[in-house]
């Protein structure tokens, strides 16, 4: 991954937030709710902060083998055939998890905008889109990402502004929750929509100062975890925990109860469904470039061109594997908290064995 050009910290913290601000934010509070009740927003800040432990390992990995990836650093710690099956093993987490990704962009766009479109084709046209844009290197990828945050990140938060004077306290309370919240759902549900954090493993040696790849991290996890608290904050704050526990998208409900006076906007929603899309496209873009790559290493190919080609029918195979919306959510999850225990627990091992070994760091 040699370029000539490099990223600032501020556009690898861009970057990275980019990516894990992602799709589940439409179903966000209700499966907060389910897990944890009325302490859903206290969850959201803890399992953040086990999601910043993940990022903050993999960034100091990057910063002690600068110039590679870990693809490069981990055949050096563990082995090449120890290394080969864990990346086999990220591959597999990336493509399932973006997979069923895409699955969720085709229910929504059936369910709410296109009705009378098959979802296989709603699937089909973003999957090419994202298939096409993981053909462009590393360097691009990032200027993508680059371009299309403001677009992730204002609809969201003008959303989050607008309906705070519909928040209703009471609804927030007791913090702690009624009952006994399901405490190991809760911190995975919350901390698994980090599970793109896994992209700053790649990004580092294009870095201009990795030595402050911590510094991008926390600026990263702070924007997204914010979001991803407001928004929480806002559904549970107007339909409370019980009432949200029945709306399949409680964030896309509080866009379409918003009022402007002078009747200015009319349709907030179909505004918001065109921001989400462009959110989503973000979060899958990573995620499938992250598979290509991934798969290149495996097989040593030169670049990620060919394998973003050759996984295009592997994606819509697994995307169109559920049979309904709640089979798709059942098997999301458990892929989502497979994938972040086993990332979490693979950057752990990397990192007690570079400190055994006192593999040395090196800076530019």
């Amino acid at each position: 991954m040699k370029n000539a050009r490099k990223i600032s910290t501020i556009q690898l913290a861009i970057v990275i937030s980019s990516t894990i601000f992602g799709s589940n934010v439409l179903s966000l509070p209700r499966i907060m709710a389910e897990t944890a009740g009325t302490a859903a927003p206290l969850f959201t800040v803890t399992g953040t902060v086990c999601a910043a432990v993940t990022l903050f390992i993999f960034a100091l990995l990057s910063q002690r083998f600068n110039g590679q990836t870990i693809y490069g650093y981990s055949r050096t710690l563990i082995g090449r055939w120890p290394a080969f099956i864990t990346h086999v093993l990220v591959l597999a987490v990336f493509l399932i998890t973006t997979a069923l990704g895409l699955r969720q962009i085709g229910d929504v766009l059936s369910t709410v905008v296109f009705r009378k479109t098959p979802i296989e084709m709603s699937i089909l046209l973003m999957l090419l889109l994202i298939a096409f844009s993981s053909r462009r290197n590393v360097l691009k990828f990032c200027y993508i990402h680059i371009f299309y945050w403001p677009f992730v990140i204002t609809p969201f938060l003008f959303l989050v502004l607008i309906s705070a004077k519909s928040i209703n306290p009471l609804n927030l309370m007791p913090l702690l929750g009624n009952e006994p919240p399901d405490i190991v759902p809760a911190l995975f549900s919350s901390a698994s929509l980090y599970l793109g954090s896994f992209i700053i493993a790649t990004l580092l040696p294009i870095t201009e100062k990795p030595r402050k790849a911590l510094k991008a991290s926390v600026i990263a996890i702070s924007v997204s975890g914010g979001m991803y608290l407001l928004i929480t904050l806002s559904a549970l704050g107007i339909y409370g925990v019980e009432e949200a526990k029945l709306l399949l998208y409680p964030t896309l409900e509080v866009a379409r109860s918003i009022e402007l006076s002078g009747q200015v906007i009319e349709r907030f929603d179909a505004i918001f469904i065109i921001m989400w899309v462009i959110n989503i496209y973000s979060t899958l873009y990573s995620g499938y470039y992250i598979s290509a790559y991934s798969l290149s290493e495996l097989l040593r190919m030169q670049d990620q061109r060919s394998t973003s080609t050759l996984l295009i029918p592997v994606f819509f195979a697994i995307a169109m594997l559920p049979e309904n919306l709640f089979q798709l959510y059942d098997i999301s999850r458990i892929a989502d908290w497979s994938g972040y225990i086993f990332l979490t627990g693979y950057g752990l091992l990397l990192l007690v064995v570079s400190l055994i070994r006192r593999g040395r760091r090196t800076f530019p």
